[in-house]
């Protein structure tokens, strides 16, 4: 699967599948890679701990196991799923495609069915004997392709508290979302209203 000039054709919504792999990606871009998450610093063996706790909760991680060999394998693939992520926001989808395409390509992303045991076949975009980090990089960059593909990029936003670099999918009818998190909502709404009463007058 690669991304071209025309997009993908088919259904302009962002389906189940879709959000679920998507919020997937933005899962593991906001554990593994960026700095500052609802205003702490992230870094070190604290964020790799947080990281391996989130992931392993994961509700995908369903007949797997996650070893810490595989986190740090899951970051190498976070980062090159950020340099997709800031493009989609900056509208720069050529850059996008590129760095998608290479992660595509490179963890065997290719349409398949395969099915939980007594289960019906589901579409997939990995093997299904693919090691858990092949699948979640060939997945998460599969989802966000359809998000190129289908023009719905506006839906990925970052979030726009202080000290918070969390990315999030937008699900609003209006794309309206703002912050990643409530938290980080009511921080935002707090700094405002002290902002506002330092410059009250007396």
């Amino acid at each position: 699967m690669t991304i071209g000039a025309g997009g993908i054709t088919g259904q302009a919504e962002i389906d189940s599948y879709v959000s679920a792999y998507v919020e997937l990606c933005l899962t593991l871009v906001n554990d593994l890679a960026i700095e500052s998450r609802q205003g702490r610093r992230t870094s070190g063996d604290a964020r790799l701990g947080d990281a391996f706790a989130d992931l392993a909760a994961n509700a995908l991680m369903r007949h797997h196991e996650l070893s810490s060999a595989d986190v740090d394998d899951l970051m190498s693939v976070a980062r090159r799923l950020l340099i997709a992520v800031d493009a989609c926001i900056a509208g720069d989808l050529l850059t996008a495609s590129f760095a998608l395409n290479t992660v595509l390509a490179e963890f065997g992303a290719v349409p398949n069915l395969h099915a939980e045991p007594g289960g019906p076949p589901q579409l997939a975009f990995h093997a299904a004997e693919a090691p858990i980090v092949d699948a979640w990089a060939a997945e998460s960059a599969t989802a966000l392709a359809f998000l190129v593909g289908t023009r719905q990029t506006h839906r990925l936003g970052q979030c726009s508290a202080d000290a918070c670099d969390a990315y999030y999918l937008d699900s609003t009818k209006n794309a309206s979302r703002r912050f990643c998190s409530l938290a980080c909502q009511n921080r935002a709404k707090s700094a405002a209203y002290r902002q506002k009463r330092r410059h009250r007058p007396e």
